[in-house]
């Protein structure tokens, strides 16, 4: 499934953080994903690769977000993305991931791409594995909240 990647702008980040839809793209009905509000509170911030609203190619609505951030000096960026439900099993979370890494590439200061999915989350590790991303390792990871949960860590060399 096709997509676009276009970078999140200050006035939709505020609307997403308010609970609004953002004025300036369309987007999905079951819009916004369980990580619209994370990500519009990054925009603007030092060290981010984005994020990026994916819209849906055919007819350029918004199914969701992808982005990253720089977490060493050695260029290596960590990824975390979102498709909406009614978009979910139809291969747009790879697409964007694939996308996001085509991006990446043209960045002379990315050299890696690593991902951290949820032990009880199957499906996102397959989104990394169609994306060329290799399973590294399990470690444990803090979420949002400071919850220590068990991940598989995925690489992904640009």
């Amino acid at each position: 499934m096709p997509v676009t990647l276009r970078e999140m702008t200050r006035r939709a980040a505020e609307a997403v953080a308010a609970g609004e839809r953002p004025g300036d793209a369309r987007t999905a009905d079951d819009h916004p994903t369980e990580f619209s509000v994370g990500v519009a509170q990054h925009v603007g911030r030092a060290g981010q690769f984005g994020p990026f609203f994916v819209h849906r190619a055919e007819d350029d609505v918004v199914i969701g977000e992808i982005g990253g951030a720089f977490v060493d000096e050695d260029g290596t960026i960590e990824i975390g993305y979102a498709i909406v439900g009614s978009h979910r099993n139809r291969g747009y979370a790879t697409a964007a991931v694939e996308a996001l890494v085509a991006l990446a590439r043209e960045a002379p200061t990315v050299r890696r791409v690593v991902a951290h999915t949820p032990l009880d989350r199957p499906q996102s590790g397959r989104v990394l594995e169609k994306a060329g991303f290799t399973d590294l390792r399990e470690v444990d990871d803090a979420d949002e909240a400071g919850t220590v949960v068990r991940v598989k860590e995925w690489e992904r060399l640009v």
